[in-house]
């Protein structure tokens, strides 16, 4: 079983920085934390890989494919492949990119794909398709920020709720996967039952086919991303039948909170 590494996120947005992190730990796929000072630019060119953003805080405009998209909440952001794309910073902003390489079979189901999303693809967090699945409480709020069936072999989405709360450890050999917290995130992370403390803005590699699940106790916000990435065939059906969407929009109350 590989190591546990938890690795911290810049959020110094008073300075224009990238940093990899994770690297190597899933074959194709970069987690890169950028900061953006206001007033500056970053280009990211086409590559041969998608280029997956989550506007984490701040406000820019990203420019792709002679167009222009200003955010200024938590959103998902991917230009096309084949498009340059420029992230102007009106305000400090941080954001996280993965960037995933496709490979030569991936390029059959861009094709089926294209009739699923129009790019570049937009999803503001507050909007995001809310779900049910069998490893978490009726208290927890998931959200699917990136749907199967856009990107090859990739999906996206979030788990949040306020302590005591719980995600029950479990396994998934088929999906391997990230977890990245928000800023606000403090709960532990239960690795084959050992409990390893993840605060906000820091990203962890799940050892593929571990069990685990993750603990928040009392007044403490749980408020993590899962990024997944397909390792066979079975990955899409475990998706598919684990993640009902439940057709409503919830918020925490103050009781939840624990601020009543």
């Amino acid at each position: 079983m590989e190591k546990v590494q938890i690795f911290s996120l810049e959020a110094d947005q008073s300075v224009t920085a990238s940093r990899v992190l994770c690297e190597g730990m899933i074959q194709g796929a970069t987690p890169i934390n950028h900061t953006v000072k206001a007033g500056d630019t970053l280009v990211l060119e086409p590559c041969g890989a998608y280029h997956i953003l989550v506007l984490v805080a701040g406000r820019v405009i990203f420019r792709t494919a002679g167009k222009d998209y200003t955010w200024e909440e938590r959103v998902t952001f991917v230009p096309a492949l084949d498009q340059r794309c420029e992230i102007i910073a009106e305000t400090g902003a941080q954001l996280l990119e993965i960037r995933w390489i496709m490979i030569e079979s991936d390029y059959k189901l861009i094709e089926e794909y294209k009739d699923n999303t129009q790019w570049p693809y937009q999803q503001p967090y507050r909007t995001s398709i809310q779900y049910r699945d069998r490893n978490k409480s009726d208290k927890t709020i998931s959200r699917i920020m990136l749907e199967q069936r856009h990107i090859p072999r990739f999906a996206m989405g979030s788990v949040e709720s306020y302590g005591p709360d719980f995600v029950k450890s479990h396994d998934h050999p088929m999906l391997d996967q990230f977890f990245v917290s928000f800023p606000e995130n403090d709960m532990f992370l239960l690795i084959d039952y050992e409990p390893y403390r993840m605060m906000g803005n820091e990203i962890t590699h799940i050892p593929l086919g571990s069990n685990h699940g993750v603990d928040v106790t009392e007044k403490k916000h749980l408020h993590y991303m899962w990024i997944d990435f397909m390792v066979d065939d079975t990955s899409m059906k475990r998706l598919d039948t684990s993640h009902i969407p439940t057709g409503v929009m919830r918020d925490f109350t103050d009781e939840q909170k624990g601020l009543k």
